[in-house]
């Protein structure tokens, strides 16, 4: 990953990066070792408090003088949209702060280092943004998988269709993996209405079975059904607001078995069950009735 340092502030150049940041982490690591040394000689505590004041200090130091790996990586998702940006700068922070607490001068420059964490953060976020009906493994090889499939497509012309197995032996995964890839599931908005019956639109909640005996009963139902979709399917994620329209066929289709939601998703069944017993524990906190 190459490397750009802008000059601003008094920070150094590219061409004195590299020195900077040995600098930096030279003194950090002094901080360390004469902090262990207070504790470990019951030091004053007022002493062993400034020592750690100024290890927070440098590292935010260190932190500032390499953010730009952060944005350099989170420029990649965000060239066509600022949408997220915020987010996968957040996330990528992580990843930075992490490397800098793990970092060992004697394995080589901090920006290596620092560039598996601040990816890993980055595109979980990205997952969770963009993508949230994949597990992470999955994410991670999507891009070789899009690869693949481009690369056989290109070879085989537009009016053949590639399989699975071709895309998976191309790419170097298992068949299943590329299925969960190339057919993540999507779901729709819950306010959008599916499919036209008799001319009218259709909403979700009136596909569900209703044993009312009375106006007034369905009146409360469909209260109730308009609280829970407007006051508790906005506090789920989009996993879980998956598994509960797959579950119980809130979007107008069949509903399907823990194991077939799981094969979509990756997941095992318990992990899937797990997953609709935590959204179905959000919709049961108490919610507004106005």
């Amino acid at each position: 990953m190459d490397i750009v340092h802008p000059h601003r502030d008094g920070h150094p150049t590219t061409d004195t990066y590299k020195s900077y940041n040995d600098d930096l982490f030279e003194r950090r690591t002094a901080l360390k070792d004469r902090l262990a040394a207070l504790r470990a000689t019951g030091a004053d505590e007022a002493e062993v408090h400034r020592v750690e004041r100024e290890l927070d200090d440098l590292t935010y130091e260190i932190m500032i003088a390499n953010y730009g790996l952060v944005r350099q990586y989170v420029s990649m998702f965000t060239s066509k949209s600022n949408e997220h940006s915020q987010d996968f700068e957040s996330a990528g922070k992580v990843g930075l702060l992490w490397a800098i607490s793990s970092y060992d001068p004697a394995r080589g420059p901090f920006a290596s280092w620092a560039f598996k964490p601040i990816q890993r953060e980055v595109l979980r976020a990205v997952r969770d943004a963009d993508y949230p009906n994949l597990n992470l493994g999955d994410f991670e090889k999507r891009p070789v998988i899009l690869a693949a499939e481009r690369a056989l497509c290109d070879e085989a012309g537009p009016e053949v269709s590639v399989e699975h197995a071709a895309i998976a032996r191309r790419a170097g995964v298992s068949e299943a993996q590329v299925r969960r890839v190339l057919d993540a599931p999507r779901l729709d908005s819950l306010q959008t209405p599916l499919r036209c019956e008799e001319g009218h639109p259709v909403q979700w909640e009136d596909r569900l079975a209703d044993s009312s005996s009375s106006i007034e009963d369905e009146v409360l139902l469909r209260l109730h059904l308009r609280i829970v979709t407007r006051e508790g399917l906005p506090n789920l994620d989009g996993r879980e607001l998956y598994v509960l329209t797959r579950r119980f066929g809130l979007d107008g289709e069949p509903e399907e078995s823990l194991r077939v939601i799981g094969e979509r998703l990756g997941l095992s069944r318990e992990g899937v069950r797990q997953i609709q017993q935590k959204a179905l524990a959000k919709l049961h906190e108490p919610l507004a009735t106005v």
